[in-house]
């Protein structure tokens, strides 16, 4: 007897259906599965890949705040030698200046007359006795030299002497001694160093 007599067609067909659902589902859950694994990948994908945007952008920020701060250091330093050129360049104008006001002075009589006798009056109270000499201008007059020592006044142990000198163009030059008392425009801007922190400090209030 064949067995296939065995078995009625609406048996067969409902194996058939059987089989076929049992393949759908284990199709289903294998499709199910793989679209499980794929949000998977898909999501730790991207994270792994946010995770890196964020580095590469905190990389690049500390890079570029590494470099704001090199152009702000290099700029402050180009900034600060640029004003010390500045400085350096208006202290030597305003000592030119200075030097020609100073000599300016020496030519006016009242202004000269001024200048004398204040040397006059400091002789007295910084040098001491002794031999005093003055070196002067050639074109400084006897008249002139004649107020200088009225000013000076009579004093005990004190002997002055004029000497003409071509390389005094303004003011006076005492030597006493070893001390001298330079002051000619020369001698007067000798301290250069305090002078221009004088002149620094006047363009920096105005």
């Amino acid at each position: 007897m064949n067995p296939a007599n065995l078995i009625s067609p609406l048996q067969s067909d409902a194996l058939a259906s059987e089989v076929e659902r049992q393949l759908k589902d284990e199709t289903g859950a294998v499709i199910a599965a793989a679209e499980r694994d794929a949000r998977a990948i898909i999501a730790q994908a991207r994270s792994t890949a946010r995770r890196r945007v964020h580095e590469a952008i905190q990389v690049m920020r500390r890079e570029g705040s590494r470099r704001v701060a090199r152009a702000n250091a290099q700029l402050e330093t180009e900034q600060r030698a640029r004003a010390q050129r500045l400085a350096t360049q208006a202290v030597g104008d305003a000592l030119l200046l200075l030097r020609e006001e100073l000599d300016a002075r020496w030519r006016d009589p009242r202004n000269r007359r001024q200048w004398t006798d204040a040397v006059a009056r400091r002789c007295v109270r910084r040098l001491r006795p002794g031999a005093w000499r003055i070196e002067h201008p050639p074109d400084w007059s006897e008249p002139e030299q004649r107020d200088f020592l009225a000013t000076i006044g009579e004093r005990d142990g004190v002997a002055i002497s004029f000497k003409a000198d071509s390389g005094v163009k303004s003011g006076l030059r005492i030597k006493a001694e070893q001390a001298v008392f330079d002051a000619t425009p020369q001698g007067l801007l000798a301290d250069g160093r305090t002078i221009a922190a004088t002149i620094l400090d006047d363009l920096e209030q105005e």
